[in-house]
């Protein structure tokens, strides 16, 4: 097999029915700087344990793309290592593909956000403004404002009276709280989750008028209205154990209407002993006790998987079975959406009891106990190599004094003290235990670990006094634009706002025929 595939092979490989992977493996602050549009991202930072979970099989063709810096050389022998054996890079990393004459598309889950734009545009899914929201607030109207968002999300910003409810929990959950003539309002921060939302309970068949609050919490902000922060109101998301009979007549018929797959265990296995293809198996439900403790599922609640579809799913032209409570009807709203954005998507109809012990629990990294540093002994070994690999922003709010920010791309430049043990400060132990590999591949002294503990640094005068500097061009693990909006940066929010409405604009047919809305 050739070691580097031109840019036009690449795009030749999304017009077919192979399967493979084009992974960007800069950091998530370059991703999103532009990238192809359907490249995921699997930094350098995490990788060995990001590309498990986003490509399963060893078999996969995987494409790696970079900077044209060499890093994809350094990445490809690692995976060649975890056992990987269909390897290539994209020759001239991301500028071959730029010069190809292919658009970058800047921003994160990009194929999701424009699957949202299209999908208004196609359905026509009514939305309400701010005003006219913020009107029926005041004269107290008979409305119900459904957050659609995970309840981490709803804790940061919320609408004044929304309640959280991620969105594909909203048709089984809502009927409680409402009556035959509730308006329901669905949003989200922007509008991806807003329009889906809002559009799925329409495709559900609920009688209610629905619409979706143009542009979201950002939205409501950028008219000048003020939002709730920290609130906690939730719908139930307790297991669904009675009335699943209804919710399988309504589930059969999103099944018949938008042609969808159910799939029982037998077969299901049958697809997952097949090494040479990709399987992917999530449970949907935003329950917390059906979770990854019991049957060892990657979890993908209430819609997110529509939202940031590839975060979970890393290849091209792959299965995926969605799990829900049995009630059938969150996995067959799921399913008609995915179906939408090209997958081939089942909807598993047995028992999920059956699946214990099924999947294999991931194993975490664990430090020893003598390598781990508490708060009582941070002070008496401040003489090492001391590495802070938080985030550079997390670094730059808070460190400790004489430590050095470093980023696993970064790491393999540096030189340090050969004499010294080494200290690496923490808050991700995934990126922890690789730069730990990484360090004593090259170093013969120890490591030590210290969970970053912000309350404790600053009350005992081991913060650095003068803050940290960071140039903006190395802090290539972070993106600021998600952290200023979310901090209620307007100009931010307008920029956001515009690059989502404006995606449609730079996509090609190809990427465009991928969707296709029923």
């Amino acid at each position: 097999m050739k070691k580097y595939i031109k840019a036009k092979d690449v795009k030749d490989l999304f017009s077919g029915l192979s399967e493979f992977s084009l992974i960007d493996i800069r950091e998530i602050g370059q991703h999103t700087n532009g990238h192809p549009f359907f490249s995921i991202s699997i930094p350098f930072s995490v990788f060995e344990s990001k590309i498990v979970e986003l490509v399963p099989c060893k078999e996969t063709l995987i494409i790696l793309m970079d900077n044209n810096d060499g890093l994809s050389e350094i990445v490809k022998e690692i995976a060649l290592e975890i056992g990987y054996k269909n390897i290539q890079i994209l020759k001239n990393g991301v500028f071959g593909w730029e010069e190809s004459g292919y658009y970058l598309f800047k921003g994160i889950h990009v194929p999701s956000k424009a699957f949202g734009e299209l999908v208004e545009l196609k359905k026509h899914t009514p939305h309400i403004k701010p005003s006219e929201l913020r009107k029926k607030i005041k004269q107290n109207d008979n409305i119900i404002i459904i957050d659609g968002r995970p309840i981490d999300e709803f804790k940061k910003m919320n609408i004044p009276f929304g309640i959280c409810c991620p969105n594909m929990e909203v048709p089984i959950r809502i009927g409680k709280e409402i009556d035959d003539k509730t308006e329901i309002i669905v949003n989200c921060a922007g509008r991806t989750r807003s329009i889906i939302g809002a559009q799925n309970l329409i495709n559900f068949g609920i009688k209610n008028k629905v619409r979706a609050l143009e542009n979201g919490t950002q939205g409501w902000t950028l008219s000048g209205y003020k939002l709730e922060h920290n609130k906690t109101r939730s719908l139930d998301l307790d297991e669904i154990k009675s009335d699943k009979v209804k919710y399988h007549e309504s589930a059969s018929k999103i099944i018949k209407n938008f042609n969808l797959k159910k799939i029982n265990l037998k077969k299901m296995n049958f697809f997952l002993q097949d090494k040479t293809k990709n399987t992917f198996v999530f449970n949907i439900t935003a329950n917390k006790k059906f979770s990854e403790n019991k049957l060892h599922l990657r979890n993908a609640p209430g819609g997110q998987l529509i939202q940031s579809t590839d975060s979970f799913i890393g290849v091209f032209n792959c299965k995926v079975i969605l799990i829900d409570d049995g009630d059938l009807l969150r996995s067959a709203l799921t399913a008609s959406w995915l179906k939408q954005m090209g997958y081939d998507v089942y909807i598993f109809e047995d028992d999920s009891n059956y699946l214990k012990n099924f999947f294999d629990q991931k194993k975490e990294f664990i430090i020893p106990k003598a390598k781990v540093i508490g708060n009582s002994d941070l002070k008496k070994i401040l003489k090492l190599n001391l590495l802070d690999i938080r985030t550079s922003n997390e670094f730059k709010e808070a460190n400790i004094k004489r430590t050095k920010w470093i980023n696993r791309v970064n790491l393999r430049s540096a030189n340090f003290n050969k004499n010294k043990d080494f200290l690496l400060i923490y808050s991700d132990l995934v990126k922890a235990e690789l730069i730990y590999k990484d360090i004593t591949s090259k170093y013969k002294t120890s490591v030590y670990f210290y969970k970053f503990d912000k309350d404790f640094v600053l009350s005992h005068d081991l913060c650095s006094k003068k803050g940290a500097f960071i140039k903006k061009e190395n802090c290539i693990d972070f993106i600021y634009h998600t952290y200023k909006r979310h901090l209620g940066n307007r100009s931010h929010s307008r920029a956001y706002l515009s690059w989502e409405k404006g995606l449609l604009d730079h996509m090609d047919d190809q990427e465009k025929n991928r969707f296709k809305i029923l």
